[in-house]
């Protein structure tokens, strides 16, 4: 197949009370910088896999970057993290949730299913496990698209209070699928690639701030450098994470 372009942004925790965080980080450049980085890579689809709002859900955020995603160009899709609400953001870009409220869909281009999932309350509901159940069952590619990470991760502070709660259920239903399978997150602010059972997991940096995977408490890494990753795929799958020069 031709070569399928896809710009994973994650964690942009965009606040619009103020031009920078408590921290002096400036959320709304940093999001600037990355959308014109990535777009120099014409990607076939740009997702942004949660964490939009900056603290808790705000309507006037999602509407926000609706508005930057539509001016960039390109064909995009939002998914909700832990500081989103399903419904007001699936409002916001006039998408459809599940029966049971969920923001949970599927796009199938050729040789891939992509699969995009709600951890929005820490874990995916048994209705989306079903669903998950029924759309592993595909002669093509499953690829999951899911804020937090299905696995432990070696992020020690975010492993402990903020991962997937039932990650070993989830485990369990991807494991029906008798091949591997490219999973696709942010939560943890912090790039990593490792795999658990049949399961390959490319965590996606912020475009916030990174946390340090050498402490059980709350600390920033040593280097916070914002960031996105690029997802090519074709007869394979490859994903280069960049990250943005700020000096």
């Amino acid at each position: 197949m031709p070569e399928y372009r896809i710009c994973q942004i994650s964690d942009i925790h965009i606040t619009l009370k103020k031009d920078k965080t408590i921290e002096g980080i400036d959320v709304i450049s940093n999001f600037d910088r990355i959308l014109k980085d990535m777009s120099l890579f014409s990607p076939d689809l740009v997702v942004l896999t949660g964490d939009l709002c900056f603290t808790k859900n705000d309507k006037k955020v999602y509407d926000f970057v609706k508005q930057k995603m539509d001016n960039c160009g390109f064909p995009y899709l939002v998914m909700a993290g832990n500081h989103d609400k399903s419904a007001p953001l699936a409002e916001a870009f006039s998408y459809k949730l599940t029966e049971k409220g969920d923001l949970y869909y599927i796009k199938d281009i050729e040789y891939y299913r992509l699969i995009f999932t709600d951890s929005s309350r820490h874990k995916l509901s048994a209705n989306q496990l079903d669903h998950l159940k029924r759309d592993l069952d595909t002669d093509l590619q499953p690829i999951l698209f899911i804020h937090h990470p299905p696995a432990i991760a070696g992020v020690p502070f975010m492993d402990r209070k903020y991962p997937l709660t039932n990650m070993i259920g989830v485990q369990s239903v991807l494991a029906r699928y008798k091949g591997r399978i490219p999973v696709f997150c942010g939560h943890y602010h912090n790039e990593r690639n490792f795999s658990k059972g049949n399961l390959d997991i490319h965590m996606a940096p912020s475009t916030y701030f990174q946390i340090s995977d050498k402490s059980v408490h709350f600390k920033a890494a040593s280097t916070t450098t914002p960031g996105w990753q690029s997802i090519v795929l074709s007869d394979h799958v490859e994903t280069e994470v960049h990250t943005l020069n700020l000096s």
